[in-house]
């Protein structure tokens, strides 16, 4: 953040970055998610850097994630003069693009069909090997080696699965505290107390390109890391006091309110703030 950055801009930078240790190369991947989603649209290292330095990230730390994303095969660099471009590889565009319908959906999900898996007693090192799959899935341990999902589990001779349909389910309350863990709901209180913050500090007209284009980063970041910590399940799933709907409503209000800036006009502004 600089010193010439509005109050209402370091203000909202500030609840929206004080309860997390950012990781640089995550923030990079929600930035080109939501501002340059595809392989033609390329954002150069200045203009990266720009929108990211509000929320404290240096240039050093922006190229050493950088450099560690080009060797993970999620992002391209082009030399143009003295300036580096990026741009996202097809497998970064097909990795945000799996994400971003749940991401940037205004409805909860629908009900679906679930699945409870179960794995047969075994040693824990062999549990863990056993389990991954299912957590990178995006199931939800519900204990000791028992796990709960919406998606079909990956193909495991030794896994036992039970399917049905989650209208035709009850959920006791052990269940759905189980899934909506204390440390989730804390998780999305945090999350809506700053963008409640923000949405009273924005101002209705004034925003620069730039400063828009921070925000919403920051705002997606925040939303995409709480929301893909959990299942993909209805807001009824979860428990009463579940916070998770009411997130999702004011994300949605505050990114309406913050449109997606062109890259083009985002590079003038970098170019008009230098001169």
């Amino acid at each position: 953040m600089t010193q010439t950055d509005p109050e209402w801009f370091q203000t909202s930078v500030a609840a929206l970055t004080q309860h997390q240790t950012l990781r640089v190369w995550s923030v990079i991947v929600t930035l080109f998610g939501d501002l340059a989603l595809g392989t033609d649209s390329r954002v150069s290292g200045a203009l990266m850097s720009r929108i990211l330095e509000p929320a404290g990230l240096r240039p050093e730390a922006i190229r050493v994630a950088l450099h560690r994303l080009r060797g993970e095969g999620w992002i391209t660099s082009q030399r143009r003069g003295r300036t580096s471009h990026y741009a996202l590889t097809r497998f970064g565009v097909e990795q945000s693009e799996a994400a971003s319908p749940r991401i940037y959906s205004r409805a909860q999900p629908a009900l679906t069909t679930c699945h409870v898996a179960v794995l047969p007693p075994m040693s824990q090192a062999d549990r863990t090997e056993a389990e991954t799959p299912l957590l990178e899935a995006g199931y939800s341990a519900l204990g000791s080696g028992v796990y709960f999902g919406t998606v079909a589990p990956p193909e495991n001779p030794d896994l036992f699965c039970i399917g049905a349909f989650a209208d035709d389910m009850h959920l006791p309350g052990w269940l759905r505290n189980q899934l909506g863990t204390p440390s989730r709901i804390a998780a999305y209180r945090q999350l809506e107390a700053a963008l409640d913050l923000v949405a009273e500090q924005l101002p209705k007209t004034g925003l620069t390109p730039l400063q828009t284009a921070s925000l919403r980063v920051l705002i997606v970041h925040d939303w995409r890391r709480v929301l893909l910590s959990h299942a993909d399940l209805p807001d009824s799933f979860f428990p009463d006091n579940w916070p998770g709907g009411r997130c999702r409503a004011k994300v949605m209000d505050l990114l309406d309110r913050l449109p997606r800036p062109a890259l083009d006009l985002l590079e003038e502004d970098l170019t008009r703030q230098a001169a």
